[in-house]
């Protein structure tokens, strides 16, 4: 399901988040990379096997470039953007700001 996500949504990532819309992690294209190449079979596996907890956010009131420098030092393509209870409001992403010509 969450690699459909991934094609579906085109951002590179999926958030898991509870009923709170608090964010428990993500998975990205590179774990389910990583996933296969430790050999595990994604018959069976669950998302919270695979997915990647304690990940890097935004904050809705960062200025873009922020976002773009975590995003360069982390090298990552995309950034859960959460309020102060750790709660999702949205993503941006590489694409974003390449678009608004940030980057």
């Amino acid at each position: 399901d969450a690699l459909f996500e991934i094609t579906r949504k085109g951002l590179g990532l999926v958030i898991v988040a509870g009923a709170d819309d608090e964010i428990q992690g993500v998975f990205t294209d590179g774990d389910l990379r990583r996933t296969l190449d430790a050999g595990h079979s994604l018959d069976g596996l669950t998302i919270g096997e695979a997915m990647t907890t304690g990940g890097h956010t935004a904050q809705p009131d960062w200025l873009a470039v922020e976002a773009l420098e975590t995003m360069e030092t982390r090298r990552i393509n995309a950034l859960p953007v959460t309020d102060a209870g750790n709660r999702l409001v949205g993503v941006i992403n590489m694409h974003d700001l390449l678009r608004a010509g940030v980057a």
